[in-house]
């Protein structure tokens, strides 16, 4: 894989889950920093009142950095981490 520094990277962001102005939060990181991630895997997961949701890598690569912990709250479209293509 390239070097982190000059990998492209994407982000990976809170899809908008129809939960209107309820606050979603991360409950767990499904992968850790480093690993490798293909496109579609689960990578984190989010809860908002009743309901978990998995997000999915939408791309194959290596996930270099984590932007929100677990138990943080979120809303739609925000990037919680980030996956340098491989």
């Amino acid at each position: 894989m390239t070097s982190e520094s000059t990998a492209k990277r994407v982000p990976i962001t809170v899809p908008d889950l129809g939960a209107g102005d309820e606050k979603i939060r991360i409950s767990a990181w499904l992968v850790d920093v480093g690993q490798t991630v293909v496109a579609g895997d689960n990578v984190v997961e989010v809860l908002v009142p009743g309901i978990t949701f998995d997000i999915q890598a939408g791309q194959t690569g290596e996930l270099v950095e984590v932007t929100k912990a677990v138990d943080e709250f979120v809303a739609p479209h925000d990037v919680v981490g980030w996956i340098a293509l491989d």
